[in-house]
């Protein structure tokens, strides 16, 4: 059995959007974040890889506890690891046909026109609101049309 030791990385955090005087927001140094334990949400940052070899950082906020925004962290680092950049809120939709163009560079047109009309007739309707990070082999088991539950897979 394969050991995958995925590498810490990035950092969680909280933050709000309250403003000094001259308003700029606050972020990480506003004072209620200290004594209110309902203030702000929690954020992520994590250095992502870049083609031209400056460190970019990707940032996502909005998280309503801590343990929301570790899960998506390790979850985006799962991701890195394996060479995939997963951005938490693209959706299947979107990363399907991101997925599309990429294709498009490699493949016959025939092909290319065949997929298109699997993703955009088939995949998308069914599939596209769903963020990517949450598709998961229960997404996308088939159903029986008699009562809607997942069919028995062979």
């Amino acid at each position: 059995m394969r050991s995958t030791s995925i590498p810490k990385r990035g950092r969680v955090y909280r933050r709000c959007g309250c403003r000094d005087v001259r308003r700029r927001q606050l972020g990480t140094s506003c004072p209620r974040l200290a004594t209110d334990a309902n203030h702000g949400s929690w954020a992520f940052a994590v250095d992502v890889p870049s083609l031209d070899g400056r460190r970019r950082t990707m940032r996502r906020s909005g998280f309503p506890d801590e343990a929301e925004a570790r899960i998506t962290l390790r979850q985006f680092s799962q991701g890195l690891a394996l060479g995939v950049v997963i951005d938490p809120r693209q959706t299947t939709a979107e990363y399907l046909r991101s997925w599309l163009d990429e294709k498009g560079l490699y493949l016959k047109p025939t092909t290319m026109a065949r997929y298109r009309d699997y993703v955009e007739q088939d995949l998308v309707p069914a599939l596209g609101d769903i963020p990517s990070t949450t598709s998961t082999g229960s997404t996308c088991a088939p159903t029986s049309p008699a009562n809607s539950t997942p069919a028995a897979v062979a």
